[in-house]
């Protein structure tokens, strides 16, 4: 298991995400590409990185309908999740507000505050996912009661 630097900032862990990680995650995001559905190469892919250290891509699945239609972001955690793992420490960007909003919840879960990276000019940025929220709903969640 691959280890990650954090610090604990407002209640949550915030972890540093190493520059050859970064470009990891952007290379397999670029090669899940042709994965996209129903055409390679049209539309979306991201990968999350968990704890673990492990990387799980996700890609745009678009419906005829375009309700039915899944994001990348929402496909690469639910196949982190399908392998057993929910601590997401970070995830690749440019995410739509709808995407934003479910990182942000899995952030709420795992008490992680997601990195959102993303790459422009060859310069990689990173902001956690409280940034991008200034009035996140929820705030907190409750405890489910007995």
């Amino acid at each position: 298991m691959k280890k990650f630097d954090y610090q604990i900032k407002n209640d949550k862990k915030v972890y540093d995400i190493p520059k050859d990680i970064c470009k990891e995650m952007f290379r397999r995001a670029d090669e899940a590409m042709k994965n996209c559905f129903p055409e390679p190469n049209k539309g979306f892919a991201v990968t999350v990185l968990t704890d673990k250290g492990n990387i799980y891509e996700g890609v745009s699945y678009n419906s005829d309908t375009y309700t039915l239609t899944m994001h990348s972001e929402a496909t690469a955690l639910a196949h982190a999740v399908i392998h057993g793992e929910t601590n997401i420490i970070a995830i690749t960007g440019w995410n739509c507000h709808i995407c934003k909003q479910l990182i942000w919840e899995s952030s709420l879960r795992s008490n992680i505050d997601v990195m959102i990276i993303w790459e422009e000019d060859n310069r990689i940025s990173k902001e956690p996912i409280s940034s991008m929220m200034p009035y996140p709903w929820p705030e907190k969640l409750e405890k489910p009661s007995k």
